[in-house]
């Protein structure tokens, strides 16, 4: 049996630090956006004092943001570690012709049309606002508006 004191550990990765950060980061702006998407409208969020997973609206936002920006770091830091390896499937130095061209055209019309989509709001990418509108609006009612004269906790 071997025991962690003879195995001797592996130097460290930046290679391996950036794909789990960009990856962690990931998984936090999906369950983040989740969140963000499923929570009530913002005052009605405060007025119901919404929680999910003991977090606010207000705290799921600055979730989302902060991971956000972090995410761009460390996508950016593994693609600058991962250069060559990108480069490899893009282009053949041995062939000099670009490769994988089905699939970077694929990728770039994808992300070209639901871009595109959801800029004309039109499906399937509106689906997604509209779920979100309902979840912030109908889903959770609504209630009578604030007092102008007093101030809500």
């Amino acid at each position: 049996m071997t025991t962690s004191a003879s195995t001797p550990r592996p130097p460290f990765s930046n290679r391996a630090t950036a794909v789990f950060l960009a990856g962690f980061t990931f998984l936090g702006l999906a369950l983040s956006g989740l969140a963000i998407a499923l929570a009530p409208a913002g005052r009605l969020a405060t007025q119901l004092h919404w929680t999910l997973l003991g977090l606010s609206r207000a705290q799921w936002e600055s979730l989302h943001l902060t991971l956000g920006m972090f995410f761009l770091l460390a996508a950016g830091w593994h693609i600058w570690l991962h250069w060559s390896v990108i480069t490899n499937l893009l282009w053949s130095a041995r062939a000099r012709v670009i490769c994988h061209r089905r699939e970077v055209g694929l990728a770039l019309v994808l992300v070209g049309a639901l871009s595109a989509l959801a800029i004309a709001d039109l499906p399937p990418a509106n689906w997604l606002t509209d779920t979100s509108d309902y979840f912030k609006r109908s889903f959770w009612g609504d209630l009578p508006p604030l007092d102008q004269g007093h101030r809500r906790p």
